[in-house]
């Protein structure tokens, strides 16, 4: 099971949604829409974060999420100006 989320949507710099609830070992499918570059850094977790900038509308990456928990993440290049959001895994 996969959620998408969107980064840049409508020329916003956010993810859209920015607040997600998906179960053990769902996936989330992170999809470049506009403002680009993006990335994702899921915070104190190096094995979830995505840090390769993606540049064309289209582009996505994957994350699964295999343990219970919330996990705060962000884009690296605009993440000051608010590009956040988190999952809570149940």
């Amino acid at each position: 099971f996969a959620v998408d989320v969107e980064m840049g949507l409508n020329g916003n710099l956010v993810f859209e949604p920015s607040e997600i609830t998906i179960s053990t070992g769902d996936t989330v499918h992170f999809v470049n829409n506009s403002l680009p570059p993006h990335n994702i850094i899921v915070e104190a977790r190096p094995d979830l974060s995505r840090e390769s900038l993606m540049f064309n509308p289209g582009e996505s990456q994957d994350i699964k999420f295999a343990d219970a928990g919330d996990y705060e993440f962000f884009c690296g290049p605009h993440q000051g100006a608010g590009m956040t959001g988190i999952v809570h895994v149940e």
